[in-house]
């Protein structure tokens, strides 16, 4: 009787430590996954600006175009260039977030 509760123990140990590892196991790969995560919306946030930016340069060149065609003087051009710099500071921040996640 005493060797079955001997190998009874050593049994719940064994159960015990693979819980515990299984655990540990689930957080680990729960907190990578979160960190992947927070790493796709950073490259869509960035994305999404890079597309803004890209808006603002083809405004900036239809309205140059514009301006060559007929001569009319080019308006609005401040605002727009404003919206460059606001999206290159917004992307340069952001990229340096995603630099850290993947440190």
């Amino acid at each position: 009787m005493a060797d079955l509760d001997k190998y009874l123990e050593t049994a719940k140990k064994i159960v015990n430590f693979g819980t515990e590892k299984v655990k540990d196991g689930t957080k680990d790969l729960s907190s990578r996954l979160q960190v992947e995560r927070k790493k796709i919306e950073i490259k869509s946030q960035i994305g999404q600006h890079q597309r803004q930016m890209s808006k603002a340069y083809e405004r900036i060149g239809e309205a140059y175009y514009k301006h060559l065609e007929t001569g009319n003087p080019v308006e609005g051009v401040n605002d727009v260039l404003e919206i460059i710099r606001s999206n290159k500071k917004v992307v340069e921040l952001l990229q340096e977030q995603l630099a850290s996640l993947e440190e």
